[in-house]
């Protein structure tokens, strides 16, 4: 589905994790430096695999706790029950005084600027679009954070406006944090755009603002006649939507 007038398009907003930032060097990695830190050693493909497993746990617990994202308490409260459930097969007779220690090193682990690095190509893209005056900006489900983790990678140049969902209380898919990014950066729906890699939180929160969403498939698992909306799987495609020779 293409972008409507790509030439009318002023204002960009991008989403964080997944979209501009990936684990460094990756979350299986950081949990297992984390852990033979503090004297738990678990073989990289264990964790992988329970990784893989704990996935329902994440899902299930997003379901019931509609809110996670709206502030920093719940945040932090949801990654340490989820790293707490991914190392309780490895930690003695489930000890929970542990197993509270570990998880909360990790949170804190991933706070860190350290722990996240951009992909290839967002600054080459960031670096067009600024060029061409575009509005950037960055509407994220995150905790305060955010804010350091951006400025120490060098990306908070770049944008006019930052949107973290623990300090506006709001999280996606609800359209106030997209509707406050217009206003702070005193841009139109209509000729606005947001880039995020899910569908339910960035697709239709954007769409629920009256924003164009364009989906970001960095994994490759979709394809244009699957989706109903405009598709991308790498963020330089988006070059091509607005049409940037």
């Amino acid at each position: 589905m293409p972008v409507e007038q790509p030439q009318a398009i002023r204002t960009i907003f991008f989403d964080a994790g997944f979209t501009l930032l990936q684990p460094n060097p990756s979350t299986p990695e950081i949990c297992q430096r984390v852990c033979r830190q503090l004297n738990l050693h678990i073989r990289l493909d264990e964790l992988k695999q329970r990784m893989m497993e704990a996935d329902d746990f994440y899902f299930r617990y997003m379901r019931v706790n509609l809110h996670t994202w709206s502030s920093e308490t719940t945040i932090s409260a949801f990654w340490e029950d989820y790293y707490m459930n991914l190392l309780r097969p490895f930690v003695e007779e489930n000890d929970e005084t542990r197993l509270y220690q570990l998880a909360r090193a990790i949170n804190e682990e991933f706070d860190k600027h350290t722990s996240w690095q951009l992909y290839p190509d967002v600054l080459p893209t960031l670096d067009v679009l600024r060029s061409h005056d575009y509005t950037l900006g960055v509407i994220s489900d995150w905790g305060i954070s955010l804010g350091p983790i951006l400025r120490n990678l060098k990306l908070t140049g770049y944008f006019d406006c930052l949107l973290i969902s623990a300090a506006a209380r709001y999280a996606k898919p609800s359209p106030f944090l997209y509707e406050q990014a217009l206003q702070r950066t005193n841009s139109i729906a209509d000729y606005t755009l947001h880039v995020g890699d899910s569908y339910i939180y960035d697709v239709l929160g954007a769409r629920a603002a009256g924003i164009a969403p364009v989906l970001l498939d960095r994994a490759r698992r979709l394809t244009e006649t699957s989706i109903d909306c405009q598709l991308i799987h790498t963020l330089t495609e988006l070059l091509d939507i607005l049409e940037i020779t």
